[in-house]
């Protein structure tokens, strides 16, 4: 069937790495909506940039030839991911959040993932 062929094509879906980027997404989102509105254009515009990239990157990436490519977008991934830890450091520090360890583990599971895909791509082209 024609919709089967989609998602093949479309194999990122599949990723566990992709899914739970999708839910780290859906967090950021509610948290951010916290920020004050001072804050709209700044820290929240910035760290929904971030979030996305993360999950964009493996979409992207996994569209690519080869393994190397891959592995590439991984790393951008990578430092998306971080950024996005970093603004919820300086988020916290602002008082803008509070208790978000369930956030800061998430990413630590999400980074772990991202590190051990990009060992297994890494294997593939070496």
């Amino acid at each position: 069937m024609k919709g089967e062929k989609y998602m093949q094509e479309f194999s990122y879906k599949q990723l566990e790495v992709w899914k739970k980027s999708v839910e780290l997404i859906k967090e950021i989102y509610k948290l951010s909506e916290k920020f004050p509105k001072s804050e709209e254009y700044n820290l929240k515009l910035q760290i929904r940039r971030a979030v996305i990239s993360v999950a964009l990157n493996i979409a992207e990436g996994k569209s690519r030839k080869g393994a190397k490519e891959f592995s590439n977008f991984i790393n951008i991934s990578y430092g998306s991911l971080y950024e996005v830890e970093a603004i919820l450091t300086l988020s916290q520090e602002l008082g803008y959040l509070n208790n978000i360890s369930s956030i800061y583990s998430q990413i630590e599971t999400l980074a772990k993932m991202l590190n051990s895909l990009k060992r297994s791509l890494k294997e593939s082209y070496e």
